[in-house]
């Protein structure tokens, strides 16, 4: 398979499984060589010398996935796109200027196996978040992208963490809504839902998504 006939669901993951690996296989190689050493006798110093020595191996697992997303997005059919997804998701940070993308949406849309239409995760049979060209529907509210403010965030959640998008926009009613997404609750692929706000976002929307 053609690396630019990759989607960006794909690559996105390739990108944070990447730094994982990366990371652990200079761990494990600096392990080795510190176990076929000599540690300092101190133990203060010794506890100092395995955490950097851990910074430094997550620091070569970043500087490794910042390399790979350099190399996919030089040969992805939507460049300027997965950029912003990867500025999202921590796999580094590229300034981008605003631009006028043209792109065919129901071509990326098929190029990149999303629907438009996502269902509630305890009922597949409810559908939650709609896309609909320059509209978006969240449960029974809709929005135009016009007056559609969004910010995505990572929320703290006792042990664990949970990917959260803000939003404030006027409904169908005429009324200011401020709301959460939660997509926890949403029967979807790994930041999917996040890569249809981009797009829409670009296509009819502020263009917030390129400020991250």
């Amino acid at each position: 398979m053609r690396i630019s006939n990759l989607n960006i669901l794909t690559v996105t993951n390739i990108l944070f499984y990447s730094r994982i690996v990366i990371s652990l296989i200079f761990g494990g190689l600096i392990l080795f060589i510190t176990n076929n050493g000599k540690m300092v006798e101190n133990q203060i110093l010794n506890a100092v010398l395995v955490f950097g020595l851990l910074l430094f191996c997550l620091l070569l697992g970043q500087i490794g996935c910042v390399l790979l997303r350099i190399y996919f997005t030089s040969k992805s059919k939507y460049p300027y796109i997965l950029n912003i997804i990867c500025n999202m998701l921590g796999f580094g940070r590229k300034r981008l200027q605003k631009e006028n993308i043209n792109i065919n949406l129901d071509d990326f849309i098929k190029d990149n196996n999303l629907s438009l239409i996502l269902y509630y995760i305890n009922n597949p049979q409810y559908p939650i978040l709609d896309f609909h060209k320059n509209k978006i529907r969240y449960f029974t509210q809709e929005y135009d992208w016009e007056n559609f403010r969004w910010s995505y965030k990572i929320k703290s959640q006792g042990r664990n963490s949970i990917q959260i998008l803000e939003y404030e926009g006027i409904n169908q009613n005429n009324e200011k809504i401020k709301d959460f997404i939660d997509f926890e609750k949403i029967d979807a692929e790994e930041n999917e839902v996040l890569l249809l706000f981009i797009v829409h976002d670009l296509l009819f929307g502020k263009s917030s998504s390129i400020y991250y």
